[in-house]
């Protein structure tokens, strides 16, 4: 079972949609966690926000329909994996009439997350998970504006903000067990204790087949003994048989 740890960490982007003569911007949009405390870095920003993520809705005109695609990735380390999640918080106040002129919609690679006036927050008024992603994962956005054509000449250089948050829970990744570790890691390894524990100690040796007797265990030293023993007692009795012979000779 793997557990869950949770970095509770919403960075806030405020996305802003402008219409007037500014021109549109071709930079890569996109949003990365970076692994750093919940850190999240958003490209390519603009000098309405740092964090402005809708750079191809640009120089809006009546009628248009622009598309873009944010890209949200995650570049944490390898260790984890993370679940990326997104919600609205709405357009801010000032942009209310002009936003709610306009509809966006967007689309991820499950369906629709998303399809409402601008400044509302419809179905991302609470946290819509946008997947789960290991190192260097990534997903796409794609986003479309869609501008009516009646839009009034007051709009003309009016700039509008919405809020969009993004969260992170972060998993530590299972990494595969290691034979040569102890399940226990804070248990000692015993350096008596063998590795596998089906080997025995010491190797068995194969029984020695029975061999038929010939002969070759008698005893050499005792035999040898009683034979150095019996000569020497043959030749104290030949000494005291020619030793009585002599004096019988000599009566």
């Amino acid at each position: 079972m793997r557990k869950l740890k949770q970095i509770a960490a919403c960075a806030l982007t405020a996305a802003a949609l402008l219409c007037g003569s500014m021109p549109a911007s071709a930079a890569e949009s996109n949003v990365s966690y970076s692994g750093d405390a919940g850190h999240f870095v958003f490209a390519p920003g603009s000098d309405q926000s740092v964090t402005d993520l809708f750079t191809g809705f640009k120089d809006v005109m009546p009628g248009d329909i622009l598309e873009q695609t944010v890209t949200v990735r995650n570049h944490a380390s390898d260790k984890v994996s993370v679940k990326l999640y997104l919600r609205a918080l709405g357009a801010h106040e000032q942009s209310q009439e002009f936003l709610s002129q306009l509809t966006l919609v967007v689309n991820a690679k499950d369906g629709e997350l998303f399809h409402a006036p601008a400044n509302q927050t419809a179905q991302l008024d609470d946290w819509v998970e946008l997947g789960e992603f290991c190192s260097g994962g990534e997903t796409d956005l794609n986003i479309t504006l869609q501008v009516p054509t009646e839009l009034d000449n007051r709009f003309m250089d009016a700039v509008g903000y919405l809020d969009w948050q993004f969260m992170v829970e972060e998993f530590p990744v299972e990494q595969p067990d290691d034979p040569n570790q102890p399940d226990d890691p804070d248990k000692p390894i015993d350096p008596d204790q063998p590795d596998d524990p089906d080997k025995p100690d010491k190797p068995i040796e194969p029984d020695k087949p029975d061999v038929p007797k010939t002969g070759d265990n008698v005893n050499v030293r005792l035999f040898t003994g009683l034979f150095v023993g019996s000569g020497l007692l043959f030749v104290v009795l030949l000494w005291l048989l020619l030793k009585k012979r002599e004096k019988k000779s000599d009566e």
